[in-house]
């Protein structure tokens, strides 16, 4: 059998983690156990739980980089773009199962032996999302550093809706979807109790519903305004909330 080497350039992987006590340490662990060449990023997003304990664990073999306070997964991305070192950076959600190299090879070889611009890869099972929303909010995407730092500002105050923001920034002939195969990304409700859970599944329809608004225009007086109708919303889902866009422009 011949063996097919691929030169890659400098890697590095980004991880956002807020209190991901649960399966950090499973992630991190898989990256490096796979023997695939990068450095290993993982932004604490303000953490009250073990993450920062168990990330410790892995002294020297990833780089941490602490914010005191929760500020936001575009912020936390924004950090880990800032740190590294790599021309491509990999962003990683913190829980993920069944992560391999081959997983992270998918992530980078559209960028490296293609025309792509941005890799977006989705897993065909836990995800709980419907196929036309895997490719835009996917925590498992690719990107050239040097295309990303341009958005850095923009990306720090997005919240959960930095993928979204991503996903309009860039054009969709340069946009690569790739397949992760046995990838599983758990649901929140894996790990957090039912009622913290739908709290964080309310806060990322929140931002990101005030993000689309961003994109399409809004300015700063009808996002505080949306903000204030969403923080008042019972509701978990993000599209009735969107449909009202159009009659506060």
């Amino acid at each position: 059998m011949e063996t097919l080497a691929v030169k890659l350039p400098p890697i590095s992987v980004v991880i956002p983690a807020y209190n991901e006590e649960a399966f950090i340490g499973t992630t991190v662990a898989s990256i490096l156990d796979s023997g695939f060449p990068c450095e290993v990023i993982v932004v604490d997003d303000g953490s009250t739980d073990r993450t920062s304990q168990i990330l410790e664990g892995f002294g020297d073999r990833i780089r941490v980089i602490r914010h005191p306070v929760n500020r936001g997964k575009g912020a936390a991305m924004a950090s880990g773009v800032r740190a590294a070192a790599g021309e491509i950076v990999v962003f990683c959600d913190a829980h993920l199962l069944g992560l391999k190299q081959y997983h992270l090879l998918f992530l980078v070889l559209p960028l490296i032996q293609g025309s792509a611009r941005v890799v977006l890869g989705v897993n065909l099972s836990g995800a709980g999302l419907s196929p036309v929303l895997m490719p835009v909010l996917t925590g498992q995407r690719a990107y050239f550093r040097c295309d990303l730092e341009p958005l850095l500002d923009e990306m720090e105050g997005l919240g959960y809706g930095v993928e979204t923001f991503l996903f309009h920034r860039f054009p969709r002939r340069q946009t690569a979807v790739v397949v992760l195969p046995g990838l599983i990304h758990l649901p929140k409700t894996s790990f957090f109790p039912a009622r913290i859970a739908i709290k964080g599944y309310l806060r990322e329809s929140a931002e990101i519903a005030k993000t689309l608004a961003y994109l399409g225009g809004a300015s700063p007086a009808q996002l505080s305004r949306l903000k204030r109708k969403l923080g008042a919303s019972k509701s978990g889902h993000i599209f009735p909330l969107v449909s009202n866009l159009r009659r506060m422009r």
